[in-house]
């Protein structure tokens, strides 16, 4: 009996969707959920990415919930131009933003974030390394993403554009 409930319930289990950003950030579709989204406000966010993934080659799961805030925001029907999304790297996120070639050299795979930072740039999300981190963890001259702009401090960055409203999200 038990074996027939559990096939019985797997064929109940809902799959993830990735609505608009394909290589990451799946999301469930919730029918039952109360609409909440302001499609006619703007939607500053701050995101913080400061963990490292898990093993070298799999995916950085920060990044990869930055893509589910973009897919969730999206999904809910935002238009693409409310929404302005800035992600800092910095601390143990460092290595992300290596190109395929010097995340190759330094961990023996190529970088697995690349194809989701480049579908995110393109998507309007504006990415910024910690230039503290980024000499502090000697990567200073590593080849990085193009897609990765360099700030002077994770720090400063924050602060400056949560005065300007940014919301920050610290996953």
């Amino acid at each position: 009996m038990s074996i027939v409930l559990g096939a019985s319930m797997s064929s109940y289990a809902q799959k993830k969707v990735f609505p608009v950003i394909k290589t990451g950030g799946g999301m469930f579709e919730v029918p039952e959920a109360e609409p909440i989204a302001d499609k006619k406000m703007k939607y500053k966010v701050l995101y913080e990415i400061s963990k490292g993934a898990d093993k070298p080659d799999s995916i950085n799961s920060t990044l990869d919930k930055l893509a589910r805030l973009v897919n969730l925001h999206l999904s809910a029907g935002i238009p693409k131009q409310n929404l302005d999304v800035v992600a800092v790297i910095h601390f143990q996120g460092t290595p992300l933003i290596l190109t395929d070639e010097a995340y190759k050299k330094k961990f023996g795979v190529p970088n697995p974030n690349t194809a989701l930072i480049n579908e995110l740039a393109d998507n309007g999300v504006k990415f910024y390394i910690c230039g503290q981190s980024l000499y502090m963890r000697k990567f200073d001259k590593e080849p990085r993403n193009p897609n990765i702009k360099v700030t002077l401090s994770a720090m400063l960055l924050m602060t400056t554009l949560q005065s300007k409203g940014y919301v920050p999200i610290i996953p």
